[in-house]
């Protein structure tokens, strides 16, 4: 699933699009956020892009990817484990 996302510049991720509350706008309740399968159809239908989160100035950490996604005209990043996409 990561291989169809285009790999995005650092820059993009900045704090004024940090989603802490990200299941919300993906309309999911907070559950729901564990189900890898409802996770991954919401990374179909709104992912844009990634980039390595060790390389963002914002929240960077390892062991995860930050996530762009794009709805209702908003564009909001959040981090994702990569163990999420290393079972693909």
């Amino acid at each position: 699933m990561l291989a169809g996302l285009k790999k995005l510049n650092s820059e993009r991720f900045l704090s004024g699009n940090y989603e802490l509350n990200w299941w919300v706008l993906l309309d999911l309740d907070y559950s729901a956020t564990f189900d890898k399968q409802v996770l991954d159809e919401k990374i179909k239908e709104y992912a844009i892009g990634y980039c390595e989160s060790e390389k963002i100035k914002y929240r960077p950490k390892t062991d995860s990817y930050a996530i762009m996604f794009e709805k209702n005209s908003e564009t909001f990043w959040f981090h994702m484990s990569k163990e999420h996409f290393e079972e693909e």
